[in-house]
């Protein structure tokens, strides 16, 4: 159990590494070469749709002001 919460929470860190652009060319060989990119893709939808709701709900409390 512990060792799926930690391949989660490096492919999170991966994807939030590469989001901001600062993952590193090495960093994004090792993350694909062993594995599928579908987990990568599925949690960075799941990010990407969490900061466009977020960004949505702060306009619309900055515009009912």
């Amino acid at each position: 159990m512990s060792a799926s919460i930690s391949a989660v929470w490096r492919i999170i860190k991966s994807v939030l590494a590469a989001l901001f652009g600062v993952q590193s060319q090495q960093q994004h060989h090792q993350d694909f070469k062993h594995s599928s990119p579908w987990p990568f893709i599925i949690i960075g939808g799941i990010i990407i749709g969490g900061l466009v709701i977020t960004l949505i709900a702060i306009t619309q409390q900055a515009t009912a002001m």
